[in-house]
């Protein structure tokens, strides 16, 4: 394009040109102009990942990561705090082994039944609003669960807090990845899902730090009828993180995405970015270059989709998930489904017993048998009577080996690796052989636990066999290719919400065969991971 001044001399028979400094200033101009103004003279209309682009990452997006890891982080924290507290809670509230695995249960019970509420939910009220909703009232219930008189407050408030925390979990990856571009979205979400791996250091780590300081605490609450014993505290500890998420989320808006596709307010979007340019580029907000936005082609389908959900509210659920179970998806879906439920059965189901269990078996570590030989044991001696004083002091007296939380603290740290060694080989093996391998090496570490008689053997095969749940990430990005786009988040939910239901089921599982008969549960569990490798192998792709 010829520049005015050029054309205005050729017009007049001139041929004074404009000089180098002129000519630099003229160029400079119109690029700006070029990147603001279209051809026409309107603002240039952006896409929304255009604008991304602009605003880079820097400040914003490092709390951004920090507040939806934990999110996530308190999805772990909030349904594995309890196998950190029954051993110490069991006198308080006279627990059974079938109480310990209601209680393991209850707050994975409360996941699954809000988890298709909290989907729907997120994508029509808004990502910022469910956050904050679900964070606050699971604090509330976490709090009210420290203060628990008797078991049945203690299962309900656990519930409750599964039940809203359930929407951390479903909302938590779309509103991150919405604040990033294509460049950089896999890699967040990544790190993100680390801090569920930290979740499993953070909570015997403070179990470790608080719980064996019970023996010099004596507080007593009156009006409840009490004692404050350290094991209440220490859940709110667990509830830590939830603090951090309210706060962070009052510097944070509300996602652009959701709001350009389920509203249209391209002005308060175009504020939301600007602000973010101010946080990231450390420039005034009026220099940011965007002026007018729109969502690109698939956006706006998606868009459109969005709308008809919020239209039909309810039954948009029912559509999206009848077509999960006919024909040609439904083999997809049951395979996916039963592979997620065996993983989350056997990992999540066994590892909230784990403290409960090494609390037990740390005592015998010198013995030479079996960790099922030691379950018999301790049973036998809390359900003889002697007398009524000594089968009183027999079953009230518990005593908490702060060995236990320095093994669980390893076991995170090994899960962490495990994260880790599976982000930097999967694409080398392939997602399909990677998930087989881990459910082959872990059903047979299960199964060789029956046998092993060596305290730190035995803990090995069982750490094994426990990062098996360390493959979750890998079945979810297996089950994604195995639908079409526009049923993918409905089917990943529905997979990941029987998986959480698995937990439940292990969870009282195990609770009940430790009092009936210890040895199936590594012979059952251990089959079926081996039953699950079996499966994997018809799954489509590598």
């Amino acid at each position: 394009m010829t520049d005015q001044g050029a054309d205005k001399s050729e017009v007049n028979g001139s041929s004074t040109k404009p000089n180098s400094a002129d000519t630099h200033r003229i160029e400079i101009q119109h690029i700006q102009l070029h990147d603001v103004v279209s051809y026409e003279g309107k603002p240039r209309v952006y896409t929304y990942n255009e604008a991304l682009e602009l605003v880079g990452t820097g400040r914003f997006h490092t709390l951004l990561l920090f507040v939806c890891g934990f999110c996530l982080m308190s999805v772990i924290n909030e349904t594995l705090n309890m196998g950190y507290i029954i051993s110490a809670a069991e006198c308080d509230l006279g627990l059974s082994f079938s109480d310990k695995g209601m209680l393991n249960g209850a707050a994975f019970c409360g996941v699954v039944v809000s988890s298709h509420l909290w989907g729907f939910l997120s994508d029509t009220w808004g990502r910022r609003r469910v956050l904050l909703l679900a964070t606050s009232c699971g604090l509330l219930f976490s709090v009210a669960s420290s203060f628990s008189v008797n078991f049945w407050m203690f299962t309900v408030t656990r519930f409750c807090v599964g039940f809203f925390i359930s929407g951390n979990a479903a909302t938590s990856y779309a509103y991150l990845a919405e604040f990033h571009t294509d460049k950089s979205r896999a890699k967040v979400i990544s790190w993100a899902a680390m801090f569920m791996a930290v979740g499993t250091i953070y909570l015997p780590l403070m179990a470790w730090l608080i719980i064996p300081l019970g023996a010099d605490w004596n507080l007593y609450i009156e009006p409840l009828g009490i004692q404050y014993n350290l094991w209440r505290p220490y859940l709110m500890l667990c509830s830590l993180g939830s603090v951090i998420i309210i706060v962070g989320m009052l510097y944070l808006p509300e996602s652009g995405k959701f709001l350009l596709t389920t509203t249209g307010e391209e002005e308060k979007v175009i504020q939301i970015l600007a602000k973010i340019y101010r946080w990231n580029c450390g420039q005034p907000e009026h220099t940011f270059p965007v002026k007018s936005i729109a969502l690109d082609a698939i956006d706006s389908a998606f868009a459109s989709e969005m709308q008809r959900k919020s239209s039909l509210g309810l039954r948009y659920v029912w559509e999206q998930t009848v077509p999960l179970f006919q024909r040609p998806l439904v083999g997809n879906t049951a395979r996916a489904a039963f592979l997620m439920f065996g993983l989350f059965i056997a990992s999540s189901g066994l590892m909230m017993w784990m403290p409960d269990i090494l609390n037990m078996y740390v005592n015998y570590k010198q013995s030479k048998i079996t960790i099922c030989q030691v379950v018999e044991i301790i049973h036998h001696n809390r359900t003889t009577p002697s007398t009524a004083a000594g089968a009183t002091a027999a079953v009230c007296s518990v005593n908490i080996d702060s060995t236990i939380f320095v093994i669980s603290t390893a076991m995170g740290v090994l899960f962490l690796l495990c994260y880790i060694l599976n982000g930097a080989i999967i694409n080398l093996v392939g997602k399909k052989l990677l998930l087989n391998i881990w459910y082959v090496a872990s059903g047979v570490c299960g199964i060789i636990a029956l046998w092993t008689s060596d305290f730190y053997l035995t803990l090995l095969v069982i750490v094994v066999f426990l990062a098996v749940g360390c493959c979750g990430s890998v079945l979810s990005a297996i089950s994604v290719d195995l639908f079409p786009t526009n049923y993918r988040a409905m089917a990943l939910c529905l997979i990941l919400m029987t998986g959480r239901l698995g937990a439940m089921i292990g969870s009282n599982l195990v609770g009940f065969l430790l009092t009936y008969n210890c040895d199936l549960i590594f012979s059952l569990l251990g089959s079926l991971l081996i039953v699950c490798a079996l499966i994997g192998t018809t799954l489509p792709g590598k």
